[in-house]
């Protein structure tokens, strides 16, 4: 089980999906702005600004694979 807790990531792309305005902030320069009202933790935080995208399936797509990273992170910090 991933130890990070995706809630409030999710919360941010079903946002994006279901409000345009939200999307286009997402996608633009207000990205901390409009992040600010979601509890993430510093580390989602980091991840979701570092993102560079041009639409949301590109920004869904990397957020998948940093999720994915973590995940394999974690695995293998506990297999040692």
């Amino acid at each position: 089980e991933c130890s990070m807790c995706p809630a409030m990531i999710e919360e941010v792309v079903g946002n994006a999906i279901i409000d345009r305005e939200f999307q286009a902030d997402l996608l633009n320069g207000k990205r901390a702005h409009v992040l600010a009202r979601f509890s993430l933790t510093p580390e989602e935080r980091q991840a979701l600004l570092s993102i560079r995208a041009e639409s949301l399936e590109s920004f869904a797509g990397q957020i998948v694979g940093w999720l994915q990273s973590q995940h394999a992170s974690a695995r293998t910090w506990q297999a040692s």
